[in-house]
């Protein structure tokens, strides 16, 4: 084949770019046009993002935000649980069930939040309700921040009458606001405080005496027994002088070893209102204990019973069967195990 000819052949398969005029744009090929339009675009958006103001850009507020600014509470939420056990250490005074409450709260538990827009501490603590099988409710409250007191509850109960500086610290403890200086080692007292006529009373003595039995060396119980509400209620049936005998017998017979006998057999004559002597005196001779030194501690039970009122008030007792352990926690008889061992692990062996 021919030199030329070949030379041809090649050409004729390389690709051909034929550019052709925009008609009517002044000589312009589309390329250009298209190129031009992309300028334009960049030099428009270039003009919209130096025109372009960012709004205001809130970091991860810890007590959240109002307006875009964080807020800055007067309290922490640590105070702001203080506080919150406190109130319902309070509720302990309220003379309804509702003085359960402050033994039968799960504090561990305890969920709060901050209430920007409120000033306010909303606070969730879960309780068990010993009257419903111990089913699980939610007690709630609003604290207000400028000075943590209580705005609302939202639990359908009352709110506390008298307020006290005691805080529950643990479920069935209550820290006694300036209790007592009391032994730092074991054995620790526990007081058994109550009207001798309170509903429950006579139980709440059996479960004190069951502790004794089970913590040993470990506590030394004592029994308190004061004239409330519940005994005040027969003096005008009974006289006063009748009604405090079952205190005085109680008094003396608990100072004995065999004073779980002399509850047994007082279970049994007592119809939940005043004994006569005589019935008493009965029932301290079928019970085994001293004679002469229940006669000697009657004697002085007066004077003695007194004592057991100043200490009760010591330790602000309102409503009973209540126990005072260590001189620093205040428990009832159905979270009596639970102070105990509370007590215990902040005691020195």
């Amino acid at each position: 084949m021919p030199a030329k000819k070949k030379s041809a052949t090649i050409k004729e398969k390389e690709p051909v770019f034929i550019l052709k005029p925009a008609i009517k744009n002044h000589g312009l090929d589309y390329l250009h046009i298209e190129l031009m339009a992309i300028v334009i675009i960049l030099i428009a958006l270039a003009f919209a993002l130096a025109a372009f103001k960012p709004g205001v850009v809130v970091k991860s507020c810890a007590y959240g935000a109002v307006n875009g600014t964080c807020t800055e509470p007067l309290h922490n939420s640590t105070q702001a649980l203080a506080a919150a056990y406190k109130v319902i250490a309070s509720y302990a005074t309220v003379n309804t069930s509702f003085s359960l409450l402050p033994y039968y709260v799960l504090v561990n538990e305890s969920k709060i939040s901050y209430l920007p827009n409120q000033s306010a501490w909303f606070i969730i603590v879960p309780y068990t309700d010993p009257f419903i099988s111990n089913a699980i409710f939610n007690f709630s409250m609003l604290l207000s921040d400028s000075n943590l007191s209580l705005e609302n509850s939202f639990s359908p109960m009352i709110k506390p009458v008298l307020y006290t500086n005691n805080t529950v610290v643990a479920p069935g403890v209550v820290s006694i606001y300036g209790g007592a200086l009391c032994t730092t080692s074991k054995p620790v007292p526990v007081y058994m405080v109550t009207d001798p006529y309170s509903t429950g009373a006579i139980p709440a003595l059996y479960t004190a005496l069951n502790a004794s039995k089970r913590f040993g060396s470990e506590i030394n119980m004592s029994y308190y027994f004061i004239f409330a509400g519940s005994a005040i209620s027969f003096y005008n049936g009974y006289g006063a002088a009748t009604t405090q005998l079952l205190g005085r017998y109680l008094s003396c017979a608990s100072k004995q070893g065999s004073f779980s006998n002399f509850l047994s057999n007082l279970s049994i004559a007592y119809k939940g209102v005043p004994l006569s002597n005589n019935t008493l005196y009965d029932v301290v001779q079928g019970s085994h204990l001293n004679i002469s030194s229940m006669n000697a501690c009657m004697a002085n039970s007066i004077t003695s019973l007194d004592y057991q009122a100043k200490v009760a008030s010591l330790y602000n007792v309102v409503t009973t069967p209540e126990l005072v352990v260590n001189c620093k926690y205040a428990t009832i008889p159905q979270t009596l195990n639970l102070a105990i061992n509370y007590s215990l692990g902040q005691t020195k062996g």
